[in-house]
């Protein structure tokens, strides 16, 4: 399956933003503890939850559709790759045949990487491949953003500003955003702009645009359902509190149903 590479351009810039982003990496490790090993994450970026998994001594194999961004993680977990404790792959999770078939306890899609998948066909179809490679016992857990109405509403058409970052050699990489909604289609259409300003002021400019789909609490749970899966527990919070209205994050925790024939 052959797609673009959308994070191409701003691979580079990635982890400006969530490189110290750590407030989903006590959720993931507490239930690597409690369900055992080996883990697989679906869109594992630049591997930022990758790493400390793998440190806290769990193996992990984690897959991306982005030669750019995998590249970057393969730099970030070298001592891991080199102890075989993390395998990487470039791969799109609509088709997961040549991942590793290990019989994963734990299986993670971080951060809203699961929207990529524009229709129901595509996720329930990723879904449906991630149960086969799941142990009888693993769970699956699924972050993606609560699509209140507040969040919605600020997504007008408009530029924003979005931060600033100044590296050592006193460069600066400034962030613009666009972002389109349809609320028929359930798209956000995303324009980003990476600016460098070098320190003589020389401007470079890199951008990208991408499409998500977001999804509501019980539709998520409808797609867990006809895939295969059944839920334990839906949450608002890496801290798995009850997902309420203003919940910034909706946390699925399922299971795998039973084949027939399966005690």
């Amino acid at each position: 399956m052959t797609i673009a590479d959308d994070y191409a351009q701003i691979a580079p810039f990635y982890d400006l933003e969530f490189d110290e982003f750590d407030a989903d990496i006590e959720l993931y490790i507490g239930y690597a503890h409690m369900v055992g090993g080996p883990i697989l994450e679906l869109g594992c970026g630049t591997g930022r939850t990758i790493a400390p998994l793998a440190e806290a001594g769990f193996s992990v194999v984690g897959i991306d559709n982005s030669p750019a961004m995998t590249e970057i993680a393969r730099s970030r977990l070298q001592h891991h790759l080199d102890s075989g404790s993390v395998e990487l792959m470039v791969a799109d999770m609509r088709d997961l045949s040549n991942v590793p078939d290990q019989s994963y306890r734990l299986t993670f899609i971080a951060i809203n990487s699961f929207l990529h998948l524009q229709t129901q066909e595509d996720q329930i179809l990723a879904l449906r491949q991630v149960r086969e490679l799941l142990d009888r016992d693993g769970l699956l857990i699924i972050d993606v953003f609560n699509p209140s109405n507040d969040v919605l509403s600020r997504m007008a058409d408009r530029y924003t500003f979005d931060a600033e970052w100044t590296r050592n050699d006193g460069s600066r990489i400034q962030r613009f955003s666009y972002r389109h909604l349809d609320t028929s289609q359930q798209t956000i259409t995303t324009k980003l702009f990476y600016d460098e300003v070098a320190p003589d002021n020389a401007l470079r400019r890199s951008t990208t645009e991408y499409v998500m789909r977001y999804i509501h609490r019980f539709e998520l749970e409808l797609l867990l359902s006809i895939a295969g899966f059944e839920l334990e527990g839906i949450y608002g919070s890496y801290s798995l509190d009850p997902l309420e209205q203003d919940s910034e994050v909706i946390i699925a925790v399922a299971h795998r149903t039973a084949n027939e024939g399966e005690i």
